[in-house]
């Protein structure tokens, strides 16, 4: 009997029109699926049975459901993310299957633009569309072919904004004192937002000078040990040892709640815009942790391991030098040729003055 199984639902294969044909009896109950079964090839026979094409059935919105409930929401970047998916349903949601085309999503990448989106955001939503249809092509079997998604051309996702020193601390006088420990910790730590607000007092080794955080808190799932610079050492001292809350928490309010991640983002913009610093978000922080440990020399191989990267290629997106260092590293060259050339044109200098 063509039955066979998918995760715990029955799939039937049987043979139409000359061509190997599946189908999902969508029952996970053995019985039942063979009733569908012998149902299917019996029609078949008798020139009952036509095959329906599912994208003629199902249209965008049952499709993003299923992506969302069985696919996305187990995604990290479920909640960062969330609103692309609702826009995509917004504008494909009462459209067929069948009926979304590339001159349909050609209305949808115009639309976006009109609203003021840049290239990077909307390539970003058609990476998510694509990776549906493949779903419901190769997984659920709603469409037979995936409509043409082309990504708009000149989308630079590397940004390569980070703050001098002078910048940053000119950024920490217009911040509140609370606000204040917590830029200073994910400057010099190159933890992300979240990791920081919600840092917990027993992933913090003083005495080590370490902070351990677990992979399912961690992007690329592995944990992260970071060693304790000394200005974010004399924060987390200072607020762990004058904690009069018993808080799980590092940073907290009066009640020893963690802050809301939306509130530090609300009052980190209003400082940005009063310290007069334009074009910086709270995640470019990492760009500062990155770009200074480079230009103090770390090599590339441990910053990687820092910032908890897998690649390299990804923490290059991070690290910027800034052209004052690639002068200075241009002009170490030239000395170190200087020196060169000077000892190949006196090879007995040494010898002469000795002898001398």
């Amino acid at each position: 009997m063509g039955l066979y199984r998918r995760g715990s639902v029955w799939w039937m294969r049987f043979t139409y029109k000359g061509q190997q044909a599946r189908k999902s009896t969508e029952t996970i109950n053995r019985k039942l699926a063979e009733k569908i079964y012998c149902k299917v090839v019996s029609q078949i026979a008798e020139g009952k049975w036509f095959d329906v094409d599912e994208a003629d059935q199902r249209d965008f919105g049952e499709l993003a459901e299923k992506y969302e409930t069985q696919v996305f929401r187990e995604l990290k970047s479920y909640q960062k993310n969330r609103c692309y998916l609702n826009q995509l349903r917004d504008f494909f949601g009462k459209y067929r299957l069948s009926n979304i085309t590339p001159a349909l999503i050609d209305d949808f990448k115009q639309m976006r633009k009109e609203q003021g989106v840049t290239s990077t955001t909307i390539n970003k939503q058609l990476s998510m569309l694509r990776r549906m249809f493949n779903l419901a092509k190769k997984r659920w079997m709603w469409i037979k072919e995936i409509p043409l998604i082309e990504v708009e051309p000149n989308a630079d996702n590397k940004r390569t904004r980070h703050l001098s020193f002078k910048e940053f601390y000119r950024l920490l006088e217009f911040c509140d004192l609370w606000l204040k420990d917590i830029v200073i910790v994910a400057a010099w730590t190159g933890l992300r937002r979240e990791n920081v607000v919600m840092l917990r007092k027993m992933q913090v080794d003083l005495i080590k000078k370490e902070i351990t955080v677990d992979g399912a808190e961690i992007k690329n799932g592995e944990k992260l040990r970071i060693p304790i610079a000394g200005p974010a050492y004399e924060v987390l001292a200072g607020l762990m040892s004058n904690d009069k809350t018993n808080s799980l928490y590092v940073f907290r309010n009066e009640e020893g709640k963690p802050y809301n991640p939306k509130k530090v983002y609300r009052l980190f913009k209003k400082s940005l815009e009063c310290a007069g610093i334009e074009d910086f978000r709270f995640h470019d922080l990492r760009h500062c942790f990155a770009s200074w440990n480079r230009q103090a020399g770390v090599d590339i191989y441990t910053l990687a391991e820092l910032m908890g990267h897998k690649d390299t290629k990804m923490t290059m997106r991070y690290a910027h030098i800034t052209p004052a260092h690639l002068t200075k590293a241009i002009g170490l060259l030239e000395k170190s040729y200087h020196n060169s050339s000077t000892k190949l044109a006196h090879p007995n200098k040494d010898v002469v003055s000795l002898s001398a």
